[in-house]
């Protein structure tokens, strides 16, 4: 089986490489529906999270709880990043954590992941080119030999509807497609995932949204527009709600503008999707 297709069968998403140019700044994680591993290949990342801040070279990170924002990082120059999109299953069968029990703002990923230090050093000795693959292959490998029980299916399956939709699928429609009643579905999501279908498709919703902009658009009102919300200023509150920032303040901390992204430099990164 080609690398890429046995990785998303293995619940492996993007693998992207990364190494910031420029002075230090902030950066924000995107709302998504998945977990991450973050693994820096040179300096310990710092990592905000709501009130706490703390440094690390690695962490596995879960789902975004109400009432917190995504964690924001701070790049530095010459710290080449690894970031890799986890499905759920994927996540718990790698660290043995509940996923319920992992935010946002993540675990220290080498107490988890005892090989995860061999591993950096051999990534870190391969040109950027070859990292993507390297950690693909290796994750595999683990995954492989994993013996952990895995999230409840009706959840995988109830994110992947929602991921879908865009966070358009009513929790209703959610619930008949995944045979459960809605009731049902809420608890079996916020035991297994540690969050509810309704706050699941107001992220999904925003991710879109941020997909969307990454394509150019004339205003942010056509994006909104787009994505289904009722308006701007509803796009502007689950901004606020879920980034703590507004659309124009986070286009001007990734250095973009709403029309001109597609043509906008990119930065130094390579990515293996």
């Amino acid at each position: 089986m080609e690398l890429r297709q046995a990785c998303r069968a293995a619940g492996i998403g993007v693998v992207a490489v990364s190494e910031h140019t420029g002075p230090p700044r902030l950066h924000r994680a995107l709302p998504v529906l998945s977990s991450r591993l973050v693994v820096s290949l040179g300096a310990p990342i710092d990592v905000r999270y709501g009130d706490h801040a703390r440094r690390a070279q690695a962490v596995v990170t879960g789902m975004m709880r109400p009432g917190t924002a995504t964690p924001c990082l701070i790049l530095r120059p010459r710290q080449p990043v690894v970031y890799v999109e986890l499905s759920p299953t994927a996540t718990q069968r790698l660290t043995g954590v509940p996923v319920s029990e992992v935010d946002a703002g993540g675990l220290d990923a080498d107490a988890l992941l005892p090989w995860l230090g061999l591993l950096s050093e051999e990534l870190a000795d391969r040109p950027a080119g070859a990292r993507a693959p390297l950690m693909r292959r290796r994750l595999l490998d683990h995954l492989a030999r994993a013996d952990r029980p895995e999230v409840s299916p009706y959840a995988v399956e109830a994110l992947r509807i929602i991921r879908a939709g865009r966070g358009r699928v009513s929790v209703e429609d959610v619930a008949r497609q995944v045979h459960l009643s809605p009731r049902r579905l809420r608890h079996v999501m916020g035991s297994e995932v540690g969050i509810g279908p309704k706050f699941a498709s107001r992220v999904a919703r925003l991710a879109a949204a941020v997909r969307r902009a990454s394509q150019g658009a004339d205003s942010w009102a056509q994006i909104a527009a787009e994505s289904a919300y009722h308006d701007q200023s509803h796009l502007v509150r689950d901004f606020h709600d879920l980034m703590r920032t507004t659309p124009s303040a986070w286009l001007a901390e990734e250095g973009r503008n709403l029309q001109g992204w597609a043509g906008s430099a990119p930065r130094s990164s390579s990515h293996d999707q």
